[in-house]
């Protein structure tokens, strides 16, 4: 992509969503859990490196106390103003020991990704867009960083070329209303103006889930989300 073409995608996204002053803010909060049997993971089939890739986790879902569903992503959708997006933020993405962390990042548009490697054999991060933003895949020696903009919405999926195992997901808004969901399965979203929205909830196994809430200025406002696992779904 050419640096014109950079450039005016980066305009044509933020046109979208119009930053402003936002005074008296209302504050969303709750929690994301799980209900019923939950399915058992299976063990990463770790096949290289054995002897640095020792112990890899398999986060792709991950229960904490009182049923609370982490690394779940929950959006405001439909707000066209609000506060800013910090451009220069740069959020990382780590491999280590052999797996990339963290598991789950939230961004927005505008925003970069830092690509480490603390691991001391040979790893790749090859992104996978869903919309405008073309994919890239870069090769990571040991101690190497790459910085990459993310100039479009969704959820972008990123794997290891080399170790078939890891992979890690980075849900990019046009805006800075989004939390990820911590041990607990709690969340918080601030500094929201007056509006009526849509709040939607991301996970990789589990899908999606979306409930209207209508907020108030200075208001405080409790939204929950329930999943119940079925067998076979996906995002």
């Amino acid at each position: 992509m050419s640096g014109n073409s950079f450039h005016r995608g980066l305009l044509l996204c933020f046109a979208a969503y119009e930053e402003t002053a936002v005074t008296n803010g209302a504050t969303i909060r709750g929690v994301v859990t799980v209900e019923g049997t939950l399915p058992k993971l299976s063990p990463l089939q770790i096949s290289k490196f054995k002897e640095v890739c020792k112990d890899v986790p398999n986060e792709s879902m991950i229960i904490g106390s009182d049923q609370g569903l982490r690394y779940a992503v929950v959006t405001l959708e439909g707000i066209t103003k609000g506060k800013a997006v910090e451009k220069e933020s740069v959020h990382e993405l780590d491999n280590s020991r052999c797996r990339f962390v963290p598991h789950v990042l939230a961004a927005s548009v505008g925003q970069f990704v830092l690509l480490k490697n603390t691991d001391p054999i040979l790893h790749t991060a090859h992104a996978y867009f869903t919309a405008g933003q073309p994919q890239f895949n870069v090769g990571l020696y040991p101690g190497k960083v790459s910085r990459k903009p993310l100039v479009s919405a969704g959820v972008v999926k990123i794997v290891c070329e080399v170790h078939s195992w890891m992979s890690a997901y980075i849900v990019v808004a046009e805006h800075p209303y989004q939390a990820i969901t911590d041990t607990y399965g709690e969340y918080l979203i601030s500094e929201i103006s007056p509006g009526s929205y849509r709040l939607k909830v991301w996970h990789e196994s589990l899908g999606t889930q979306e409930k209207q809430v209508e907020v108030k200025a200075g208001g405080s406002h409790n939204v929950d989300f329930v999943f119940a696992p079925t067998p076979g779904v996906k995002k």
